[in-house]
């Protein structure tokens, strides 16, 4: 754990004040010499909205060619460990707010018809399962689907592969039994040269996907939010997220407020603009505030700070430990953040929240509701 500085008030703000003063250099001039943002600087280190790292205290006293005890006694200033500082525009962070959950999809059947599956000689010899209703667990496989999955358009096959080096739990841990859970696979997971993950042939699941849940096979870049998930069922549509984002989406802590790795990010980018537009509304109707970007090649949706992190960690969740790790890490770290407001509840939130090391939930039972509990 790192170092802060921390002044009596008023006097961060004189003590910088001070420094631009004496090195006769414009905010910018300043903030280019100390490799800091100028807004942060002019405005959050300034105002004293946030402490300062203790690295970038030693370079502005070294840039004043001062001793370190002069200014500290000068300033009324004392080093201490990062973790009992939190700036006011940090914790602030906390305080946001967010719609209730209103989901206009007026469908609310999960029924599923399967009538016309036809099962290969394959199929009936792995004793291969369909399910006739959708479930949070279905609704999440197809959101991996999504997410890592591919579907030929030619053939019956269906591959499912993820990053080779940092998803091999998830995959061990969480897919195989959900696949065995769901269709009564037993998916044979292997290395691949830039991936990991399985590869299965078989009619009745192609058929199943493309037919029952509407899911269009081949390339990925015209795919739409299939009609067969909107339903009037927010566990349904936040088990597809999580599914979806665990496998091709990102949670990054950005340093921000001179903490480091302290503002969080929730982000995916896909090739399909379209569904991207459709997952920005879907996160609309459950009560967050989603950035939606189209760009030339890419459509973006992301859900920036503490409160759209909490609320995405009450309502979806994670299955995947790569995330689970990070969110575990971040929580240990601003552990003030998380002692008692992060277990505070909000309007429209559904999931109570539980110890880290029951955060993973496998095998899928039949009474899960969308999330891990």
């Amino acid at each position: 754990m790192g170092k802060r500085v921390i002044f009596l008030r008023g006097n961060q703000k004189k003590f910088i004040t001070d420094l631009k003063e004496k090195s006769c250099l414009s905010w910018k001039e300043l903030s280019r010499k100390l490799n800091i943002n100028e807004s942060t600087l002019s405005k959050s280190y300034a105002f004293e909205l946030s402490s300062l790292s203790y690295e970038l205290f030693k370079k502005m006293i070294s840039f004043l060619g001062q001793n370190e005890k002069n200014i500290l006694d000068s300033y009324k200033g004392k080093v201490v460990a990062e973790i009992i500082v939190i700036g006011r525009k940090v914790m602030g962070e906390q305080k946001k707010k967010f719609d209730e959950v209103n989901i206009v999809f007026k469908n609310s059947s999960l029924d599923l018809d399967i009538s016309e599956i036809n099962y290969s000689r394959t199929d009936k010899k792995k004793n291969l399962s369909i399910p006739n209703k959708i479930t949070c667990e279905l609704a999440e496989e197809t959101g991996m689907h999504y997410g890592d999955g591919f579907l030929s358009a030619k053939r019956y096959d269906y591959r499912l592969k993820g990053n080779l080096n940092d998803e091999k739990e998830y995959y061990q841990f969480y897919i195989k039994p959900l696949f065995k859970k769901l269709y009564n696979l037993d998916i044979e997971l292997k290395d691949y040269k830039t991936s990991y993950g399985f590869e299965i042939s078989s009619k009745a699941l192609w058929q199943f996907k493309t037919e029952v849940l509407g899911i269009k096979p081949g390339n990925k870049e015209n795919i739409t939010f299939p009609d067969s998930l909107k339903v009037n069922n927010s566990e349904i549509l936040t088990s597809f997220l999580r599914g979806l984002f665990d496998t091709d989406g990102s949670l990054y802590f950005k340093s921000r407020y001179g903490y480091e790795s302290y503002y969080p990010e929730i982000k995916i980018e896909l090739f399909s603009k379209k569904l991207i537009i459709e997952i920005g509304e879907i996160l609309k109707m459950l009560g967050f505030n989603p950035n939606v970007y189209l760009r030339e090649n890419v459509g973006i949706v992301s859900l920036n700070g503490i409160g759209a992190l909490k609320r995405w960690e009450k309502m979806i969740g994670w299955s995947s430990q790569k995330n689970l790790n990070k969110l575990k890490t971040w929580k240990s770290r601003y552990s003030q953040l998380n002692e008692t407001s992060w277990r505070m509840s909000s309007n429209g939130l559904r999931r109570e929240p539980v110890a880290l090391e029951t955060w993973v939930r496998f095998p899928p039972s039949a009474s899960s509701k969308g999330g891990k509990q």
